[in-house]
């Protein structure tokens, strides 16, 4: 078995951030051999447990994934990196911002069914708040919108 192999198992699963399927993961390492790529996993899985790490590969549904002890997790959760906003809730946002306070259909009738996804991730992430509006909701963005684009006067964002 081939020690740099392993190495790029260990890598795939620690970049990724999600679940990966041995078919995912012998993809990425070049490797036509799922049997052996379960067998660096089995490894990784006997190696990180030896050694009483915070660090363990677990398998899950949908595959293998790198994770932290739960006690540890809970106490350096803060410190991870925000996620990403995908582009597409990103164009969502633009157009929030533009026109707030804006009605939830209006911005569903302009980026289509989609945009219910796109609107859940943005309040999921604390960049934008909905009150009720009769049937339909108004959306507006947060104080966290304007830190994170260092925005200092919503007027600007309108002026684009």
């Amino acid at each position: 078995m081939s020690d740099e192999t392993k190495k790029l198992v260990e890598a795939a699963l620690f970049i990724a951030g999600r679940p990966l399927s041995v078919e995912d993961i012998a993809s990425a390492c070049n490797s036509g051999n799922p049997g052996s790529i379960r067998q660096y996993i089995k490894e990784l899985r006997e190696e990180y447990s030896s050694r009483d790490t915070a660090i363990k590969v677990e398998e899950v549904s949908d595959g293998y994934l790198m994770t932290l002890e739960a006690g540890v997790e809970k106490q350096i959760l803060h410190l991870a990196p925000e996620k990403e906003i995908s582009s597409a809730a990103l164009k969502t946002l633009a157009l929030i911002a533009h026109q707030q306070p804006i009605k939830q259909s209006e911005v569903v009738k302009i980026r289509g069914n989609r945009a219910y996804r796109y609107i859940k991730e943005l309040r999921e992430q604390d960049f934008i708040e909905t009150k009720k509006h009769g049937r339909t909701r108004l959306l507006s963005t947060t104080p966290r919108f304007s830190e994170y684009f260092t925005i200092k006067d919503l007027g600007e964002v309108k002026e684009i």
